[in-house]
C-alpha cells in the first residue's frame, strides 16, 4: 500500500484520474475504490448515489462492471481531459470518454466531471459525475 499512497501524493489530479481509469479498465472494483474519498458521491443519468465507504464504491462499480465483458468492453479512451485547480487542495478534471470493444468499435460515449480533493492520502475523488458527452 505504501507505493499506492506515494503515487497518490505525487502528481496532479489528472495523473490520479488516469490511474483511476486504468483501475476501471482492469474491471477490479476494489482497485477503483482506492481512488475515492470517504464519503463520495456519484452522479449519472440514472441518478445520484451516495458512496459513504470504500465498500459501497466497490459494490457500485461491481454492478457497473458486471455487464461490461458481455458487451465486449476492453478499454476506455479519453479526450480533452482538462484540470482546473479551485485551490491548493481542490481540482476538477473534465473531459469526455468512450468505451471501446476489442474490435475498436466505440460504444457508450460520455462526458465526465470529477471533483478531487487533496488530503494526507493524496488526491481522491469526492464527486464523480458522468453526463452527456456534448456538455463538457
Amino acid at each position: 500500500m505504501g507505493a499506492f499512497v506515494e503515487n497518490h501524493m505525487a502528481g496532479s489530479a489528472t495523473d490520479i484520474f488516469r490511474q483511476y481509469a486504468q483501475a476501471f479498465a482492469s474491471l477490479d472494483p476494489r482497485a477503483v475504490a482506492r481512488h475515492f474519498n470517504e464519503p463520495a458521491m456519484m452522479i449519472t443519468p440514472e441518478g445520484v448515489m451516495a458512496l459513504p465507504t470504500a465498500a459501497e464504491v466497490e459494490q457500485a462499480y461491481g454492478r457497473i462492471m458486471a455487464d461490461l465483458p458481455a458487451l465486449g468492453y476492453v478499454r476506455t479512451e479519453f479526450s480533452a481531459l482538462t484540470e482546473r485547480r479551485l485551490g491548493d487542495d481542490l481540482a476538477l478534471v473534465t473531459g469526455s470518454g468512450v468505451w471501446k470493444k476489442a474490435t475498436g468499435e466505440a460504444f457508450m460515449p460520455f462526458g465526465l466531471t470529477y471533483t478531487f480533493r487533496r488530503s494526507d492520502d493524496g488526491w481522491l475523488i469526492v464527486v464523480a459525475a458522468i453526463h452527456d458527452p456534448g456538455s463538457t
